[in-house]
């Protein structure tokens, strides 16, 4: 049986593939509204990631970043604040673009899409940092 961090380190590993793999094969294909929802996807599975690394059970929700945010200064350690806080809006601003890219309520521009990757990328980036995991690690 996988212990609780095998388990996050997973899905840190799989918010990674999801980027890299499907948020710009989204992007080179000049499909904007799948890049925004591939990017919410990897935040939302990488900060769950990161809360089963750290024993945290985590609701069914797609916007997890205060719960990580407190259980990382209670569990985890010094975060910066202003890291915390920018990984806060990224997840916030991606949730809450997560139904109006699906469903093609708004229609999403290349500047949206590469905004959106490019903050999924920061946040996978300092959640790696936060969790201390090497370039080896997940």
């Amino acid at each position: 049986m996988k212990s609780m961090r095998e388990g996050g380190l997973r899905l840190i590993q799989e918010a990674e593939g999801i980027l890299r793999r499907d948020a710009q094969g989204a992007m080179n294909d000049k499909d904007f509204n799948l890049v925004v929802r591939r990017a919410q996807e990897a935040v939302e599975l990488a900060l769950k990631g990161a809360l089963k690394t750290l024993a945290v059970d985590y609701p069914k929700v797609h916007d997890v970043a205060p719960l990580f945010s407190d259980q990382f200064r209670h569990k985890g350690g010094v975060g910066d604040p202003a890291v915390l806080e920018k990984i806060e809006e990224v997840s916030l601003w991606l949730a809450e673009s997560r139904t109006p890219s699906f469903y093609f309520d708004r229609e999403y521009s290349r500047e949206d899409a590469e905004h959106a990757y490019q903050d999924a990328a920061l946040v996978l980036s300092e959640v790696k940092k936060l969790l201390g995991l090497g370039e080896k690690e997940p």
